[in-house]
């Protein structure tokens, strides 16, 4: 994964597919139809921040020998999101540059991706969650192989206003590790964000 552009290039092509489908299923040759609010989709954009804890596990050269070494460590990062909604469903583009206190300190550009089911509580405020993907690359302050993995979130979102939302998200994820070889990773924290309505599809 030394070279992450295959990987861009994959979640803009499904990016656009996204913002693509609802719209070809909108047109049926005849006169325009006139949908009901909840039955739009909006596409929102804003700054998302997120930080916790991380437990790497990788095998590498150490010294004189080669050893498997666990560490435990803390994350944090920031970046933007993109969030499409379509009823009750919500899908989610994010790319952030994180920065990882472990035994050393590591830094590496993340995107991810995922899709989740919100129950709408009332006007303003739904739950719900989700499965998503993520995958490191460099630029990095390390000699990085890149990695990816699964993410599961639990999500609360907030309508702070006809135009803006607020969404936290508790979330758990399992991967590879950028460093070493016979790699994985778990990790888990807490990430919010606060998005602006920018367009409907």
């Amino acid at each position: 994964m030394k070279n992450p552009g295959y990987i861009l290039h994959a979640i803009a092509a499904l990016l656009i597919l996204a913002a693509a489908v609802p719209a070809i299923a909108q047109y049926n040759g005849d006169e325009p139809e006139y949908r009901s609010e909840d039955s739009l989709n909006y596409t929102y954009i804003g700054p998302v921040l997120s930080a916790g804890i991380v437990k790497p596990r990788y095998t590498d050269w150490f010294e004189t020998e080669t050893k498997t070494k666990s560490m435990t460590g803390i994350f944090y990062s920031g970046g933007a999101a993109i969030a499409i909604f379509a009823g009750s469903f919500c899908g989610d583009f994010q790319i952030k540059y994180v920065y990882n206190s472990l035994d050393y300190n590591l830094m590496f550009l993340e995107t991810s991706i995922s899709g989740r089911y919100l129950y709408p509580v009332n006007n303003w405020f739904s739950a719900g969650g989700g499965l998503g993907f993520y995958f490191a690359s460099e630029p990095s302050n390390m000699d990085y192989n890149g990695s990816a993995g699964i993410m599961l979130p639990i999500t609360a979102m907030f309508s702070t206003t006809a135009t803006t939302r607020l969404f936290i998200d508790i979330y758990a994820g399992y991967g590879s590790f950028g460093i070493g070889e016979s790699t994985s990773s778990l990790s888990a924290g807490l990430r919010a964000g606060f998005v602006f309505k920018v367009g409907r599809i």
